[in-house]
């Protein structure tokens, strides 16, 4: 087998892995709901409590770029970690290792992952610059800080997740390792946002973030079996 038709092996069994993950969850719906519910209330709730008085325009920049990320962020947390977790839970997880390696897995999850937190920036990011009347002010540099930022939650939830599927106290666990991991993207992420709504393109945050995702992935690609399959 050559290299190329090895790459294509795996992307293809990735693909199927998302895919298999997207026909389970618009089976059960209650989940994929479950996320797009909070991220509602969430920004309902964030509207009437600050909205679109009290500070200034040029004041609230800041402000809005970290409610924005805190909510993406916790939406977001409602369904990725039970990438790997959901296998566990119903029996699948001895027989996903069977038939692919974890880095395939990985691969695969993570993909899905990236989708739904694609999707729910698609929805909420809107809703919220209505509701709080939040200017955008250059939605090209908006949209690549979303996609980077999104990315790299995405990978380091859906590894995390692999790491503490089969622990006792999972959710706790979850929470606790990922704080320290996550911080150092959400910083970057609501600072290049912030510029973004001024106009401007934040390249040091940005290139913050493509570093981050990189380290991620290879980290997440090194360690994917150890995580998952041990």
């Amino acid at each position: 087998m050559s290299v190329r038709d090895g790459r294509l092996g795996f992307v293809a069994r990735a693909l199927a892995v998302c895919g298999k993950d997207a026909a389970q969850e618009l089976r059960r719906r209650v989940a994929i709901a479950s996320v797009f519910f909070f991220a509602a209330t969430a920004i309902a709730l964030v509207s009437y409590a600050v909205g679109p008085f009290g500070l200034p325009q040029e004041a609230r920049a800041g402000l809005d770029a970290a409610l924005l990320w805190i909510l993406l962020f916790f939406s977001a947390a409602t369904g990725l970690p039970r990438a790997f977790v959901r296998e566990e839970e119903t029996g699948t997880g001895l027989a996903l290792r069977k038939l692919a390696p974890g880095v395939v897995v990985l691969a695969g999850k993570s993909l899905f992952n990236f989708v739904l937190f694609l999707a729910i920036a698609t929805l909420s990011v809107p809703a919220f610059a209505v509701l709080l009347e939040w200017h955008i002010g250059s939605l090209p540099a908006l949209a690549a800080v979303i996609f980077l930022g999104g990315w790299g939650l995405s990978i380091v939830s859906t590894f995390l997740s692999a790491l503490v599927a089969r622990a006792g106290q999972r959710n706790v666990l979850f929470v606790v390792v990922s704080f320290p991991l996550l911080v150092p993207l959400l910083l970057p992420a609501i600072a290049a946002t912030m510029e973004a709504s001024q106009g401007t393109l934040a390249v040091t945050p940005l290139r913050v973030l493509i570093a981050y995702d990189g380290a991620a992935t290879s980290a997440a690609y090194l360690l994917a079996s150890a995580a998952w399959e041990d």
